[in-house]
């Protein structure tokens, strides 16, 4: 074929790639948002490895192909739960990464740099896999004998710029990319398309090549099973490797977490991405048979493309070409996008921020895209052209799987160590890079060929320990997630893990603050408008959530740093709790414990101090009737000059007020056994007994030139009118200490119960101390505060209930009984009190 024309319509095929995710970020979005495309785009698994390099391995090793295939089928399996798992964990803490995910079970260290760096390393042979696929497919069509570099180089800058276009314009990763998506759910379709073409295409011209296959002895090793005990080691190796593969790769993980629009996406998928590794494998093993016996001396991996020229049919060898391409650039592109915002948010962002330029992350990692291509076109030429293309890729296949430990021990083991999952990493990649990595350098003659001999027998680089049989994929792999998988269990059960830091909270401004620095304001009014109704702790793992999906969880540490503040002791206990049941249920009981405690201690303590309190309350008590007496007396002495008449009523008054200190003596016994014995009831007039109250403190109000209003009915009750003045003395005593101009004093019939109220225009009860004003020792003025405690204790002895009203100024109101029939030994009502003081469910609220 012209090799210009071959280029011009290379050209024109990326051009419609472009349009097509052009089209998807315009009027589009509703088709890149179906679950169709969904499941075609995890088909991105299904590389040029797949459209070339199976039917190649298929025409050298026979059905060793398929594990690569079943692998992720079997995953597949769990599909719904294990992926519906990790997608919640990914929106919770904006993951886009396995590597993201590392630093959030294990913290901040070295794990997760030394994973993005591994896999880097790791993947270069897989990448240049496919420059290695489009380069050969050109050169083999052009029929040009030029190095497959140039070329190689041209098509990895080519996908270089087109990840860049796509997947880097707005610093965010963990932003949907739907025009990216629809584009490699596009060349899934070609690429499938292509290969059933093609397949059908040799079928129906050359009939069935098993019917040729008996008569051709070199095919028969083509269509045998798996033998012997290496075999069989090495199929189910396979398959373990591809599972893991497909849920590790990078490129995975960024199409089927980060892209998803809808997890009921799940489901579909996991039975449709199956089918579609079921319908793109059909034609493999009858193509590379009749690629065997037509094409004996081409390179098997060329057999897809060889095939159709044979057979006459160029038009159709060049779209297996395209089938090639789109596999091979569906896989570049996202990979490229995925690794480089590893590189940039775990390695590239804490440099950039100790050197205050964050501001160009965005920039290097359209860099950091560029350098992984060429990285990838610089182990092509250096060990590419040694390897067949299933060859590279399984070496990759072999680095990634080094994550399984660290990833699916702390997925579902709480006992696994930041210190074992570290430790297996680190042995693990070692061992990949002995075995595997170093080896294909070796055959390529980067490295000395003695390397693969080894220093010592035991120590040959494929074959380990004297490991004899397996193929240098198996016995690395093996090898290798030995060594990662021992050393992960072994450092995790017997070293004592680090502790760990504790969550840091912060206070939303100052968060939002940092977040405008970082992302601009359009990050700040987005999070202000999310963490508007959270607490701290979830605000802060939000805030640390959007800078993580932009910049990195290492950075993003670092930048709310200073903004945040260690959690006090509680919140860790809570955390803690919510982390574990056992934790939890352990907490509770402690907390149970410890009310019981308390209890006992304070009904220990009221019983200790009981003398001590009766003395205050009493000496509290006998004030108020003094304070009357002293009143009285200096009004006496201070005014000679009043009338017969007054004088002989404020004498009346003063000898009231010593009967009543008389009876008081008389009464310390009975007080300080309120509720063992019932008061004396007589018959009272209830609105006399209220204007008494207020005749005593009348010269007070007119000292402090306080107006004493009163709204008071004709009501009667059985009751003690002494204990009860006591209480309507207090109740406007505090009153007027508080007012400014006037107190008001109301006494109303309320069914078969009294209603008191006493109201002062003064500043009220603050909110804080609302709940606790009738408690014992608390005062607004600087008193004992014991007139409401006991003002409470009298009234709830004879069977009414006091309590603060809501609205301006003091309002206290309590209630009496008219009647008390069923009277308990302190003089109350039988049974358990309606509530603690509050409003009467009658009043509603005053």
């Amino acid at each position: 074929m012209n090799p210009w024309a071959l280029f011009l319509g290379l050209l024109l095929y990326l051009g419609l790639l472009f349009l097509v995710a052009l089209f998807g970020e315009g009027r589009g979005k509703a088709l890149a948002h179906s679950p169709w495309t969904y499941a075609l785009s995890l088909a991105v698994y299904a590389t040029a490895w797949t459209f070339l390099g199976s039917v190649g391995r298929a025409a050298t090793e026979g059905a060793t192909f398929l594990p690569i295939y079943l692998g992720p089928t079997l995953v597949l399996l769990l599909w719904p739960w294990l992926h519906g798992r990790i997608l919640a964990l990914a929106r919770t803490h904006r993951l886009t990464s396995w590597a993201d995910y590392l630093f959030l079970r294990y913290g901040p260290g070295p794990l997760a740099p030394l994973a993005v760096g591994f896999l880097v390393v790791g993947l270069l042979p897989y990448l240049a896999l496919q420059l290695k696929a489009i380069a050969q497919s050109f050169l083999y069509l052009s029929e040009k004998k030029e190095p497959l570099a140039d070329v190689a180089l041209f098509t990895a800058l080519l996908l270089g710029f087109f990840a860049i276009l796509f997947g880097t314009r707005r610093l965010d990763p963990s932003e949907r990319h739907p025009g990216l998506v629809l584009a490699v759910a596009f060349e899934s379709s070609v690429k499938l398309l292509a290969l059933l073409l093609v397949g059908g295409y040799a079928l129906s011209r050359l009939g069935n090549p098993f019917l040729e296959a008996p008569s051709r002895p070199e095919l028969h090793p083509l269509l045998l099973p798996p033998e012997g005990l290496t075999g069989h080691v090495a199929w189910v190796s396979l398959v373990a490797l591809s599972g893991l593969a497909f849920l590790l790769l990078p490129r995975q993980f960024h199409v089927s977490v980060v892209e998803n629009q809808d997890p009921r996406h799940l489901p579909h998928a996991a039975w449709a991405f199956p089918l579609y590794l079921l319908l793109i494998t059909l034609p493999t093993v009858p193509l590379a048979l009749w690629g065997r016996i037509l094409l004996p001396g081409e390179n098997p991996d060329l057999y897809v493309l060889g095939l159709p020229l044979a057979l006459g049919s160029p038009g159709l060898a060049f779209l297996a070409f395209l089938g090639g391409v789109s596999a091979a650039t569906a896989m570049v592109v996202v990979e490229g996008l995925a690794l480089s915002i590893l590189i940039s948010n775990h390695l590239l962002s804490p440099l950039l921020l100790r050197f205050q330029a964050l501001g160009s992350l965005l920039l290097w990692r359209r860099v950091a895209i560029l350098g992984v291509m060429l990285l990838a076109y610089l182990y092509f030429r250096l060990a590419g052209e040694a390897y067949a293309l299933v060859g590279m890729g399984l070496i990759s296949f072999v680095a990634v799987a080094q994550l399984a430990p660290a990833v699916l021990l702390g997925l579902f083991w709480k006992g696994t160590t930041r210190e074992g999952a570290l430790a297996g990493l680190l042995g693990g990649a070692l061992v990949w890079l002995y075995t595997l990595f170093l080896p294909a350098l070796a055959r390529s003659g980067v490295l000395p060929e003695g390397f693969l001999q080894g220093p010592h027998p035991l120590l040959r680089p494929e074959g380990l320990l004297g490991v004899e049989g397996l193929d240098p994929v198996t016995h690395g792999f093996l090898a290798s997630l030995g060594v990662n998988l021992a050393l992960t269990l072994g450092v995790s059960l017997f070293l004592n893990p680090a502790p760990q830091a504790p969550h840091r909270l912060g206070e939303k401004e100052a968060l939002a603050e940092v977040l405008g620095r970082a992302l601009g304001e359009e990050a700040q009014r987005t999070f202000l408008e999310r963490a508007k109704d959270l607490p701290p702790q979830e605000a802060t793992l939000l805030a640390e959530g959007l800078l993580s999906a932009a910049v990195g969880p290492a950075t993003a540490c670092l930048l709310l740093h200073a903004a945040t503040r260690e959690p006090p002791p509680e919140a860790l206990l809570e955390a803690a709790a919510r982390e574990s049941r056992e934790v939890r249920a352990y907490a509770e009981a402690l907390e149970r414990a410890r009310r019981e405690l308390a209890e006992a201690y304070e009904r220990l303590k009221a019983l200790d101090q009981a003398k001590d309190e009766m003395l205050a309350a009493l000496a509290h008590e006998f004030k108020i009737p003094l304070t009357a007496v002293r009143a009285l007396a200096e009004i006496l002495r201070d005014n000679p000059g009043l009338s017969p008449e007054e004088r002989e009523r404020f004498a009346a008054l003063l000898a009231k007020e010593a009967q009543r200190l008389a009876r008081l003596v008389e009464e310390v016994l009975a007080f300080a056994a309120l509720e063992a014995q019932a008061p004396l009831r007589e018959a009272v007039n209830l609105k006399a007994l209220a204007q008494e109250a207020l005749d005593l403190v009348r010269p007070l109000a007119e000292a402090r030139e306080i107006r004493l209003e009163a709204h008071l009915e004709e009501v009667w009750a059985r009751t003690h009118g002494d204990r009860l003045k006591q209480v309507l003395l207090n109740l406007l005593q505090n009153a007027l200490r508080h007012a400014r101009t006037r107190v008001r004093l109301t006494l109303t019939p309320a069914g078969k119960e009294a209603l008191f109220r006493v109201e002062d225009d003064g500043p009220g009860v603050p909110d804080a101390l609302r709940p606790l004003i009738f408690e014992p020792f608390r005062s607004l003025s600087g008193g004992t505060g014991l007139g409401l405690y006991l003002a409470r204790r009298i009234l709830e002895a004879l069977g009414g209930r006091i309590f603060l009203e809501e609205g301006p100024g003091g309002r206290f109101a309590f209630t009496l009984p008219l009647e008390v029939d069923d009277a308990d030994p302190g003089g109350g009502r039988r049974g358990k009190h309606p509530g603690s003081p509050g409003v009467p469910p009658e009043e509603g609220g005053a």
